[in-house]
C-alpha cells in the first residue's frame, strides 16, 4: 500500500490489543494481504500465548484456519508493544473500552483510559511518522482524544495521520 501524500509505503501493521476486535481483524488482514507483515501486540502474556497456540482465545467460524495459515509467515502475536510500534507504519488501536465505574458518567459512559494509554505509548515510542487508526467500540470524539495526545507529544520528524 503506497501513500502518495507522505511518499510512504505501508508494509508493516501493528495492532495494539489482541481481543475480540484486534485479533480476528488482523488475522483476516494478514490472510487477505500476504505482502503485509501484521503484528498483534498485547500486554497480556496469557492472551498472546493463546493466540500462539492451537487453542485460540476467541471462537469465530474458520478463524483458527486463517490464523494457522498466516501465523509465523506474515501474522505474529507478541507482548513486545514497543517493537510493534517502532516497526509499523500503520497502527490500529483495538483496546478494551469498558463502562466507567467511577466519576462523571459512571455506569453509562465508556472509560477511555486504555485508548489514551495506547496513544501515549505510541507518542512515547514512535521515531518516525505513523498512521494511527482507532478501531474499537468508542464514543464520538475518541479519535479527537487520540489526536490531541499525539499532537501534544509530537517529536521532531514524526507526523501522525
Amino acid at each position: 500500500m503506497f501513500l502518495r501524500e507522505w511518499n510512504m509505503t505501508v508494509s508493516k501493521i501493528c495492532c495494539i490489543g489482541a481481543g475480540y476486535v484486534g485479533g480476528p481483524s488482523c488475522a483476516v488482514i494478514a490472510h487477505k494481504c500476504p505482502n503485509l507483515q501484521v503484528t498483534v501486540v498485547d500486554l497480556s502474556e496469557d492472551r498472546i500465548a493463546q493466540w500462539n497456540s492451537n487453542e485460540l482465545p476467541i471462537f469465530e467460524p474458520y478463524l483458527d484456519e486463517v490464523v494457522k495459515a498466516c501465523r509465523g509467515r506474515n501474522l505474529f502475536f507478541s507482548t513486545d508493544v514497543e517493537k510493534g510500534i517502532l516497526e509499523a507504519e500503520l497502527i490500529f488501536i483495538c483496546v478494551n473500552t469498558p463502562t466507567k465505574t467511577f466519576g462523571w458518567g459512571k455506569g453509562r459512559a465508556a472509560d477511555l483510559k486504555y485508548i489514551e494509554s495506547a496513544a501515549r505509548r505510541i507518542a512515547d515510542v514512535a521515531q518516525n511518522s505513523k498512521i494511527v487508526v482507532e478501531k474499537s467500540t468508542v464514543p464520538v470524539k475518541a479519535a479527537e482524544s487520540i489526536s490531541n495526545i499525539l499532537s501534544a507529544n509530537v517529536k521532531p520528524g514524526v507526523k501522525y495521520q
